[in-house]
């Protein structure tokens, strides 16, 4: 009951939609609603939700560009922030080294900042070109490929420790780093500064495109995924061809479907639910365990409320 009425005094005096579906936040296109949701515009505005919901006791999600993101048929309870709004302006001064240090905002979407590198000829983040989303959630998830991390570009970061809501900057060696991961529990990634190296701009624009082109090549591009489901168990390994090996490419349940494109893709076939992609998420982990032994882990984040058949 106190929450409710904490929601309610959210609602009264800052700028969010009530009972929003999810699905219009994640790539996937799936996920029930949420209580709250809020896209603020500005730190100012972000830190004021944050303390009116902390004095509430309202619970907090933090979701970017939804795009490594599977939200619960149940939706989210409490209120959820969407950072993809928070941007300014890209900028870029001299390093260490001969190198440049370029600073972007969380909410800025990494297709921008490529796109940036490119037209000012530095080099260090081609590989994350096609990758979708933002650039906080890709540091979130160490995005990159099977044997490159974004990690490897990060020079520090700005953040906000949601418990006292105090910000400071972390520098590369105070953040541990995994694959597919950053280990920064109860922090808000606020800004990232990336050592980049200066480069010709067109070998740094051909190979930003070579990027992209094999990837709308060998991968679903164009339909609702949330990127590889499927953590690589090593990078010998490829989740992919043990999925494809086990015979499970195309197989699908209800609207949810293993890409024929790429197996460790699955997609949304148009009316999937987060329940569908559960299902058929188990099918592969127990298909693949059963031929070789090796139990798949997700790499896509799955939250929200869980319901009795949820795993």
């Amino acid at each position: 009951m106190n929450q409710q009425c904490g929601i309610q005094k959210i609602q009264k005096n800052f700028r969010v939609f009530s009972n929003m579906p999810m699905k219009q936040y994640t790539r996937f296109k799936v996920g029930g609603p949420a209580d709250l949701l809020a896209v603020p515009r500005t730190r100012q505005e972000l830190l004021a939700i944050l303390t009116a919901a902390k004095k509430e006791s309202v619970p907090v999600t933090v979701v970017g560009g939804g795009s490594n993101l599977l939200v619960s048929d149940q939706g989210i309870r409490g209120l959820v922030l969407v950072t993809t709004d928070l941007t300014s302006d890209i900028c870029q001064k001299k390093g260490p080294d001969e190198t440049i240090l370029l600073t972007a905002d969380a909410g800025e979407r990494l297709s921008s900042v490529c796109r940036y590198t490119v037209t000012h000829g530095l080099s260090g983040l081609e590989f994350c070109a096609g990758i979708p989303g933002t650039v906080g959630g890709a540091v979130m998830m160490n995005a990159g490929t099977a044997t490159q991390g974004i990690d490897k570009a990060v020079h520090g970061l700005d953040v906000l420790d949601l418990n006292t809501l105090v910000a400071s900057t972390l520098k590369k060696q105070d953040l541990c780093f995994t694959y597919r991961r950053l280990f920064l529990a109860n922090h808000l990634i606020l800004g990232i500064d990336f050592t980049l190296t200066p480069k010709d701009p067109d070998v740094v624009r051909k190979t930003v495109a070579a990027t992209v082109k094999h990837k709308q090549n060998t991968q679903p591009m164009s339909l609702s995924s949330a990127g590889c489901f499927f953590k690589n168990p090593d990078p010998e390994t490829p989740a992919g061809k043990l999925i494809q090996d086990a015979g499970l490419k195309g197989e699908s349940f209800q609207d949810a479907q293993v890409s024929t494109m790429h197996a460790n893709y699955i997609v949304n076939r148009g009316n999937a639910t987060c329940q569908d992609i559960l299902t058929l998420k188990s099918r592969i982990q127990k298909a693949v365990f059963k031929r070789c032994g090796i139990m798949l882990e997700t790499e896509v984040r799955i939250i929200g409320n869980k319901g009795k058949n949820d795993e």
